[in-house]
């Protein structure tokens, strides 16, 4: 049997950052996802795309995959040996969730394997064990996210949220090509924290209180106020160096062509950027990115969370 599951990717609409010290923020699911294929096997290995690693030979302690699947295992109490096919259309770096992706996929395949069903927080924390070791102090918005799909409310500490919307939001997500790692971008937050506490503090406190603006106005259709909040998070993120050159471009030229806002989404320091506009400019700034040779797309929101089925 080949017990298979897909996780979505992710954007962050508002509190990227800022979630990780308190604030609440909203992430929407993506029509990006990665798919692991588990099975019983004579021995543990690991295949990305066409390289295979065998975790004997390696000993890839540090693989988000591995730890997953141990942990899975764990919990389960099961000591098998299984085979581990990855396949991504995520790209790495690339601020879209592709670890939590990974993480919540794997821990899912492994569970479904077992004809185990996990619950909703017990799935949260076995995929958290990957995404720690890659990222050191997420919040799990990411997780959360690609669990749930849909637009999610996240505030750290506390049950995520999904919200149901009347209509179906779209979006445009552009992706930079310059990869960043997340863990150097919430470390240059934090050295501000230490620095100036009662400024980041307040700034955590603007962030919580934009989020639930733009979450009202995403309610009432108000992408105008949307695209506005989407500014603001923008010029914050920009504050603390959490932006690049090509990614101010990028977000220049969704303005020119009329987009209301937009912003960098997740990690920042590359990564990829999303705009909110009329639904008359989306394909031409679409066409005008990808002629400026960035990965650009549309999402409509919600898409699905994680899913999992079994080929016999």
């Amino acid at each position: 049997m080949i017990s298979i599951a897909e996780a979505p990717g992710k954007i962050i609409l508002t509190g990227e950052h800022f979630v990780v010290h308190g604030s609440q923020a909203l992430a929407a699911a993506i029509n990006k996802n990665i798919r692991i294929s588990s099975s019983f096997s004579s021995q543990n290995t690991i295949k990305y795309k066409n390289q295979k690693i065998s975790l004997e030979k390696y000993n890839i302690k540090n693989d988000p995959v591995y730890i997953v699947r141990n942990k899975t295992l764990e919990y389960l109490g099961k000591k098998n040996t299984l085979s581990i096919n990855i396949e991504s259309n995520i790209p790495r770096g690339s601020g879209l969730g592709s670890s939590s992706a990974l993480c919540v996929a794997t821990a899912a395949s492994v569970a479904s394997l077992f004809n185990a069903k996990l619950d909703r927080k017990t799935l949260f924390n076995l995929a958290m064990y990957g995404e720690k070791k890659i990222h050191g102090n997420p919040s799990g918005i990411d997780v959360a996210t690609s669990i749930m799909g849909g637009l999610v409310s996240f505030r750290k500490g506390y049950d995520p949220k999904r919200i149901n919307l009347k209509h179906n939001p779209e979006l445009i997500v552009s992706i930079s090509g310059k990869r960043r790692k997340t863990s150097n971008m919430i470390n240059k937050f934090t050295n501000f924290r230490n620095e100036k506490p009662y400024s980041f503090h307040s700034l955590v406190d603007s962030s919580n209180t934009l989020t639930k603006k733009t979450l009202s106005a995403l309610s009432q259709k108000d992408y105008l106020s949307v695209g506005s909040y989407f500014n603001f998070f923008n010029s914050t993120l920009n504050y603390f160096g959490l932006s690049s050159t090509v990614t101010d471009n990028m977000i220049e030229k969704c303005l020119e062509l009329g987009s209301y806002g937009a912003k960098i989404t997740g990690g920042g320091g590359g990564g990829s950027i999303i705009a909110i506009s009329p639904s008359k400019y989306i394909d031409v700034i679409i066409d005008e990115l990808n002629k400026m040779n960035f990965e650009t797309f549309s999402v409509k929101i919600p898409q699905q969370g994680v899913k999992v089925w079994s080929i016999n």
